[in-house]
């Protein structure tokens, strides 16, 4: 794991601390209900999935932490946070970070509405240091439509 941290980019003095933290993380992933769910095989589950595509006509590359189909039909994306939080309300906390996250992952949702067209899409921020989760239905935007290129030979009666 300290491995791993040292090529992402860690300083070698935090990699004992971050690899701490790593490992607190995934437990309580496995410990918790909703982290089990979120990481029980699903249909069409990946993670650290790469996804290109337009958002508000501007090409966006982003890496999804976490996008699976439910039982339901729905397709989830959700994006998994390490921070931690001192002191003062939990609750309102984690009211606070949905917002802060909320244009990232309604980004993360228009692009995959363009890879998987017509799919209900709810959106999930999973703090597994906390036992911390918010959950929304995406607003995804009217995707335009299709239209076939001017310059196709016309038919003929």
């Amino acid at each position: 794991m300290r491995s791993a941290l040292a090529g992402l980019g860690v300083p070698r003095e935090n990699l004992g601390e971050a690899a701490e933290k790593v490992l607190r993380a995934v437990e309580g992933t496995f410990a918790h209900e909703k982290g089990r769910w979120l990481m029980q095989p699903h249909a069409g589950a990946r993670s650290e999935y790469p996804v290109t595509g337009l958002r508000e006509g501007v090409p966006v590359h982003a890496v999804i932490d976490r996008t699976f189909v439910d039982e339901e039909g729905v397709r989830w994306i959700v994006d998994f946070k390490t921070g931690s939080h001192v002191g003062g309300d939990k609750e309102a906390f984690l009211d606070r970070e949905q917002e802060r996250y909320r244009g990232q992952l309604e980004g993360y949702a228009e692009i995959m509405a363009r890879l998987d067209p017509g799919r209900p899409v709810k959106l999930g921020l999973y703090f597994p240091l906390l036992e911390g989760w918010r959950e929304w239905e995406a607003g995804i935007p009217e995707l335009p439509q299709s239209a076939p290129p001017d310059d196709l030979p016309k038919e003929t009666p």
